[in-house]
């Protein structure tokens, strides 16, 4: 919390117990919270009882709570009452009150008027603040959105670590436009406490789909859908639960282990409690010592896994494949811990349509196999990249010098000073992509994309751009006058062994890879090919996607990483090559966390893995690699969701189911 409210605060800190200290090696703290909208404590009776609330609140166990339409000596249907301290009183708890409406008292010499949302808290209270979010009055005639106050920040010391509970209850209209800026303004707030345990409650207003919604899951995880992927979690209205509105939702170090809806006839809605961990932190995992471990298989018990959290990657895998629209016809999920593989399975078909689009009958298709080869899209980033950190350590190239030092080309329409780092962070100012198919050369393509004008100044914004990775593989092959498939064969491959790995497969692999999308036209069936238009029309080894690779080789190459660099004695990358590819170099962008190459705590796929040290990518064709220093594991999930079509379902709950999966079985273990 950056921005403190200190003088309301006195007689709150005054009251709150202090905070003690914790020995070292203390057991990483639970915290029980909960979200409750009181609708200002009338039941689905159509009856005021505040007792009933504060009842749900105790039998909860909840330590926090976030309570939203709360009345302060609001009006007569609360008889007056300043529920804030009636509630905090019964329950035994302090409490911050957060009002979104301040008005003049109704006679003078009476409190004034307040209605908005509380945190209450068996904790001590560091600090709390209201901050102010795009509101569209309903006090005032025909309002305008802009900047109102009620969302409160209070900063809690639980058992000597600080977590940040945040409370909100957004717009209730139709239109998503309000909610939508009250979402951004969320997310200022919560990037300044990056790094710290978060947690966020509130009535929400819209259900976990929402398209307004969805920039807070790559900050935050959804607690319900984490704990309960497979049950709605209906919490609106009581008498009747038909939508989801209310939530608990967390980020690292708070990990979300439990999450129940509580039935009640208290208010019009339902709360939601969930079980939280305060993970404590020693620092960065990529930082302490990263011994080399070589990969074999075992058992869950000999990774330090739950068995049976294990045992639901397949069955939830299995689920992408039954689903109704399919999400995909088969793949491949593989789980290791401190160098132990504790699961490597195959489900459904690696081709399941012919080459005219068309499903083929059972006996025609090809099953998937564990060494299924894939096209794994943009996850060939990351081994450009480490071509790219090869060339640091030999000082071939420079990260922090302009991309046209080493390709003149690039310079045209401003790009003079867009450096290497830029480009592998993606805050380089260049488009996310562009079309080249009218160009008829691979020589014209590139020089379109040399020629592009940047969108934003470099180094200010961040946008995930395919052309900079481009851009990067050409550097390397303008330095070493060498091609990036030999590059990559020489630096990474081959030095790991990885016999699968490769661009531009030849055709004797052709059965055990896994077809793409059904294109029509002259690429009919993509099999055997790179998928990504972008690099077919540039000969299919571009910087940015290419690459066919299989679970076991993608393991390989994520085992090295947290060795720091090294794997079967054989080392790859310096260890400070790792940190630097691991750290976060965009902090100062609010949810654009990005190493090099990588991408960095992004709860959207990687679900309660997620921390700002985990580190992953996804590909476009249903590929996905999340890796967790802290517990030395990581998951592999590759499908061939693009077969036949793109216009299936999203892969994303897959990934965060068997993010999800791993994070449980480590947390249970």
């Amino acid at each position: 919390m950056r921005r403190l409210t200190t003088a309301v605060l006195c007689a709150l800190l005054c009251a709150a117990p202090s905070a003690t200290a914790e020995p070292a090696g203390a057991a990483d703290p639970e915290l029980t919270v909960m979200t409750y909208n009181i609708h200002t404590g009338v039941g689905v009776d159509g009856r005021l009882d505040l007792g009933r609330v504060a009842a749900d609140i105790t039998a909860s166990g909840a330590d926090v709570v976030g309570l939203q339409e709360v009345d302060v000596h609001w009006m007569a249907r609360s008889e007056w009452r300043d529920q804030a301290a009636d509630l905090a009183e019964a329950v035994g708890m302090e409490v911050y009150f957060a009002p979104i409406y301040d008005l003049d008292p109704a006679e003078p010499g009476l409190p004034r008027r307040r209605y908005g949302v509380a945190v209450l808290s068996r904790h001590p209270v560091v600090a709390a603040a209201n901050h102010s979010i795009t509101r569209l009055s309903t006090q005032v005639p025909n309002p305008t959105p802009e900047p109102a106050p009620g969302f409160p920040e209070v900063e809690l010391d639980v058992r000597g670590e600080r977590v940040h509970v945040y409370n909100t209850h957004l717009d209730y209209r139709a239109d998503p436009a309000v909610r939508r800026a009250q979402v951004a303004d969320m997310l200022r707030v919560l990037a300044e406490d990056r790094g710290e345990a978060r947690v966020l409650l509130g009535d929400f207003n819209a259900p976990p789909d929402a398209p307004e919604l969805a920039p807070l899951w790559t900050e935050l995880v959804d607690a319900w859908a984490v704990a309960n992927p497979l049950s709605p979690g209906l919490t609106y209205p009581a008498a009747a639960p038909a939508k989801r509105i209310d939530y608990v939702a967390a980020g690292y170090p708070a990990r979300v282990r439990e999450a129940r809806v509580i039935t009640t006839g208290a208010s019009d809605h339902l709360p939601v409690v969930a079980e939280v961990t305060i993970t404590r932190r020693p620092g960065s995992p990529w930082h302490a010592a990263l011994p080399d471990q070589r990969l074999r298989p075992g058992t869950p018990r000999q990774a330090g896994l739950a068995a049976e959290h294990v045992d639901r990657l397949v069955p939830d895998v299995e689920a992408g494949v039954l689903a109704s629209p399919q999400a995909f016809p088969g793949g491949v999920v593989l789980v290791a811990r401190n160098g132990v593989i504790a699961r490597h399975a195959a489900v459904g078909d690696a081709l399941r349509y012919g080459s005219d689009g068309v499903e083929l009958p059972p006996d025609q298709r090809i099953p998937m196999r564990e060494d299924t080869i894939f096209d794994v899209a943009s996850i060939s980033k990351l081994f450009t990249t480490a071509v790219a950190m090869r060339l640091v350590e030999r000082d071939l190239i420079d990260l922090d010098a302009p991309a046209a030092r080493y390709l003149p080309e690039f310079a045209q329409n401003g790009k003079q000073d867009v450096t290497l780092r830029q480009l592998l962070t993606h805050t380089s100012g260049l488009p996310a992509g562009l079309a080249l198919g009218s160009y008829p050369t691979v020589e014209q393509r590139l020089a379109a994309v040399y020629a592009v004008a940047l969108r934003s100044e470099p180094g200010t914004r961040y946008v995930y751009s395919d052309l900079s990775l481009i851009v990067v593989g050409k550097v390397l092959e303008r330095v070493t006058g060498r091609s990036l498939p030999d590059l990559v064969a020489a630096e990474v491959t081959e030095p790991l062994g990885l016999r699968d790995t490769m661009f531009t497969p030849p055709e004797s692999l052709r059965p055990r890879i896994a077809p793409t999308q059904y294109a029509g036209g002259s690429r009919g069936l993509i099999w055997g090919q790179v998928h990504d238009s972008t690099s077919w029309y540039l000969g299919g080894t571009a910087g940015h996607a290419g690459v066919f690779s299989t679970a076991h080789d993608l393991a390989v190459f994520a085992q090295m990483l947290l060795n720091g660099g090294q794997y079967g004695g054989r080392r790859v990358l310096r260890v400070e090559s790792v940190r630097a590819m691991t750290t976060n170099w965009n902090a100062a962008i609010p949810g654009a966390a990005r190493g090099l190459g990588l991408d960095v705590d992004k709860p959207a796929f990687m679900g309660m893995l997620a921390t700002p040290y985990t580190v992953g990518h996804t590909g476009y064709t249903g590929t996905s690699l999340v890796i967790e220093p802290g517990s030395r594991s990581f998951v592999l999930l590759l499908t061939n969701r693009v077969h036949p079509t793109a216009a299936g379902p999203a892969t994303n709950p897959y990934r965060h189911v068997v993010a999800d999966d791993l994070a449980r079985a480590v947390l249970d273990r």
